[in-house]
């Protein structure tokens, strides 16, 4: 088998870096000789798994946090066209190529879904087995930070409102990510939480009743966890061909700050302001008011407007 690793030396930190050269050893005991590619600016690691898949690699390893590993998921596809253009559908480069996942990063949320081990050398035996499943990817068509109609992929959590701020606060961190992922997360939950100013948004979601709500944080969740363990949508399968949809409305500080840890728990959704649907294909508008910001695995890309839409069983899975 050719395998590839696509690397983000400055993940966790740097630590990376420096722990590649054992980590790479341990990969090519468990299963054999491996190339290794580094990152070296934002969304390189999407150019190095098409190149990857140009050369006919047969494993794509994305080494890193979950922004890394949802770059390395675009590169599993052309960029992506408009719809209206182009009718031939969202198809990777090389269908029979499998992604693999070693998470070395602040969030690592993705993992947790599918219950990986949290250091690596559990993490180099679930890729070692070998087993194989085909699971969902989402499309995000949204609009940049410069107005521009924008489009990519994202294999755990789109979601917008106080969610982007926490992930831009987050990326933006130094000391609080030395500590823990959670710890960063946590900080920068109460930091935004603190002032944020609620965005109203008109919602739909497939052929459901249209929403209009103010908008504490709104999830299209293909994967269960995201901002460093919060469990945002427990009852999630990102083999199903659904989007959970949870969205926290109208909540006042006093309300999201009462029992901070329920999100972690998986319990917040039995609050009555937070709404839990299931769809396909979901558009947010924004009314007038604040901007609603876009967090995107972990990653800030943008603003509403956005659609989100669910690719089924379209990329093969190493867990």
């Amino acid at each position: 088998m050719h395998v590839r690793a696509i690397v983000n030396p400055n993940s966790s930190n740097g630590r990376t870096r420096a722990a590649w050269p054992g980590i790479a050893a341990a990969l090519d005991e468990a299963i054999g000789p491996l190339e290794t590619v580094f990152t070296d600016s934002p969304m390189a690691a999407t150019e190095r798994t098409r190149e990857a898949l140009a050369d006919g690699v047969d494993l794509v390893i994305a080494v890193g946090g979950d922004g890394t590993v949802n770059e390395v998921v675009n590169g599993f596809f052309a960029p992506p066209v408009d719809p209206a253009e182009d009718d031939t559908g969202d198809v990777p480069l090389r269908p029979e190529a499998e992604l693999a996942v070693l998470t070395s990063g602040t969030g690592g949320d993705f993992r947790k879904t599918f219950e990986f081990a949290p250091d690596i050398a559990g993490q180099i035996q679930h890729i070692a087995r070998g087993t194989t499943r085909t699971i969902d990817v989402g499309r995000i068509d949204y609009t940049d930070h410069h107005g521009h109609p924008r489009a990519r992929y994202f294999i755990n959590i789109a979601s917008f409102g106080l969610s982007g701020l926490v992930s831009a606060t987050v990326n933006k961190a130094r000391f609080t990510k030395r500590i823990s992922g959670k710890f960063a997360f946590l900080m920068a939950a109460v930091r935004a939480t603190i002032g944020y100013k609620m965005p109203r948004v008109h919602l739909q979601v497939d052929d459901h009743p249209p929403l209009e709500l103010g908008v504490n944080t709104a999830a299209i969740c293909n994967g269960r966890y995201f901002g460093g363990g919060m469990h945002m949508a427990p009852n999630a399968h990102p083999d199903d061909g659904w989007f959970d949809v949870v969205v926290m409305h109208d909540m006042s500080t006093l309300d999201l700050l009462r029992d901070p840890n329920a999100i972690y728990r998986g319990t917040h959704i039995q609050n009555p302001k937070v709404l839990s649907l299931r769809g396909r294909r979901i558009c947010a508008s924004p009314l007038p008011g604040p901007d609603a910001l876009l967090d995107v695995d972990g990653e800030t890309p943008g603003r509403l407007p956005a659609t989100f839409t669910i690719i089924p069983s379209v990329l093969k899975f190493r867990c």
